[in-house]
C-alpha cells in the first residue's frame, strides 16, 4: 500500500514538472544578436526541432572516460531549468598545449562576429563560452576540440556501384534504398576502431571543396609510391572535379562535443560511375586511419539502430541513398499509362 501511495505521488510529481517544462519552452525566446561574453537568451526552437544527442553525453571515445556528468535526456536542452547542473571541465592537455589550430584558453578572446554556425547564432553563457546549440553534454571547456563553439569538418561520401562477375548472382540489395548494392571509401579510425568517411577538420581560410579532396587523400589514399601517387592524384582529379551533391550541413552528434565545444561538418556525395576510375584509386589507410576499403553499402550496414558507423556517418549516406536516386540511378522509372 504504501509502495502504491509512494507511486502515485511520485507519477503526480512528474505531470507538474512536465507540465511547468511545456509552459517554459513555449516561452522560450528566440536570440536575435550575437556577441561575445554574453548571454542572449538561448535560441531557439530549431534547438527542440533538432534531434537529442546522445553520443555528446557518453564516454566513448576514450579520452572522455570519467570526464561526463550524468544528463538524462530530458534535461540536455537549455531551456530546461537545472540550478544544480555541473558539467565536468575538461579540455585535453594537447589542446591545454596551444597547438596552431587552438583557440585561446578564454574563449571571451574570441570573436564570434566572424565564427560561424550551420545550426544558428552562436550564443554565449555570461562567461563568454559559447553554448552547444544541441543542449547539455555533461562536460564543459573544449575536449579534445580546438575550437570555443563550432569545428568545421568536411566529410566526402565516395560511392560506386559494387562491382559483379559476369558468372556471380545478383548482389542482394534488400535493406538499401533504391534496391542497388553499393560500396563507400571507408577508413578504419583508430581512436573508435569503427568504420568512416574519411573527412576532417577544414583549416582556417580553406575551401571546403578543397578540404573534401584533401582529407580523402590523407585519410584514404597514403601512398609512398610516387607514379601510384601519382596515378591516384589523376584519377582524384576526375573524382572530385563537379564539388560533388551536398547531403548535409550541421551538427553532428560527436563524442568529442562539449558543452562549449562541438563539430559541424558539410558532407557532399560523389559518385564514381565509371569503374575503372574507381578501380584506380588504390587505398591505404593513413593519417590517423588504421585502414581503408571499398565498404559495402547493405542491408546490415544501414540498419536502423545499429552504430555501424562513426557518429552521425550512417545518417549521412543514407540521406544520400535516399535524397539522390536521381543522381545515382536508382530511382525506379514512372510506368508509362496504357
Amino acid at each position: 500500500m504504501e509502495d502504491r501511495e509512494a507511486l502515485d505521488s511520485q507519477m503526480e510529481l512528474l505531470q507538474k514538472e512536465l507540465g511547468w517544462l511545456k509552459q517554459q519552452v513555449s516561452h522560450v525566446p528566440r536570440a536575435s544578436v550575437q556577441g561575445r561574453g554574453k548571454s542572449h537568451g538561448i535560441a531557439s526552437h530549431r534547438l527542440l526541432r533538432g534531434k537529442l544527442h546522445r553520443l555528446a553525453r557518453g564516454e566513448s571515445n576514450k579520452d572522455y572516460v570519467g570526464q561526463r556528468a550524468p544528463v538524462p535526456e530530458w534535461r540536455v536542452p537549455w531551456e530546461v531549468d537545472w540550478p544544480a547542473y555541473e558539467p565536468t571541465e575538461f579540455t585535453h592537455a594537447k589542446v591545454v598545449a596551444q597547438p596552431i589550430w587552438a583557440d585561446p584558453p578564454d574563449a571571451a578572446e574570441v570573436d564570434y562576429d566572424y565564427r560561424r554556425s550551420f545550426e544558428q547564432l552562436i550564443v554565449c553563457s555570461p562567461i563568454g563560452r559559447p553554448l552547444n546549440p544541441r543542449g547539455r553534454t555533461g562536460t564543459s571547456g573544449r575536449g579534445l576540440l580546438g575550437k570555443w563553439g563550432p569545428n568545421h569538418a568536411a566529410d566526402p561520401i565516395v560511392l560506386r556501384r559494387k562491382p559483379r562477375g559476369p558468372d556471380e548472382a545478383e548482389h542482394d540489395a534488400s535493406g538499401v534504398p533504391g534496391g542497388v548494392l553499393f560500396q563507400m571509401v571507408a577508413i578504419m579510425r583508430a581512436d573508435s576502431g569503427q568504420w568512416a568517411i574519411p573527412g576532417g577538420m577544414v583549416d582556417d581560410g580553406e575551401l571546403v571543396s578543397e578540404t573534401l579532396r584533401r582529407e580523402f587523400t590523407e585519410e584514404a589514399g597514403a601512398i609512398t609510391d610516387v607514379m601510384k601517387q601519382a596515378d591516384l592524384e589523376d584519377a582524384l582529379d576526375d573524382v572530385f572535379k563537379d564539388g560533388g551533391r551536398q547531403i548535409y550541413r550541421g551538427y553532428v552528434d560527436d563524442p568529442r562535443n562539449t558543452d562549449n565545444s562541438w563539430m559541424e561538418t558539410t558532407a557532399c556525395l560523389f559518385y564514381v560511375r565509371d569503374e575503372a576510375l574507381a578501380s584506380r584509386l588504390t587505398l591505404t589507410g593513413g593519417s590517423d586511419a588504421l585502414s581503408a576499403k571499398w565498404l559495402d553499402v547493405d542491408g546490415e550496414l544501414l540498419k536502423r539502430g545499429a552504430e555501424t558507423l562513426y557518429a552521425d556517418h550512417k545518417d549521412f549516406v543514407l540521406r544520400a541513398l535516399e535524397q539522390e536516386q536521381d543522381y545515382l540511378g536508382t530511382k525506379p522509372l514512372e510506368k508509362k499509362g496504357k
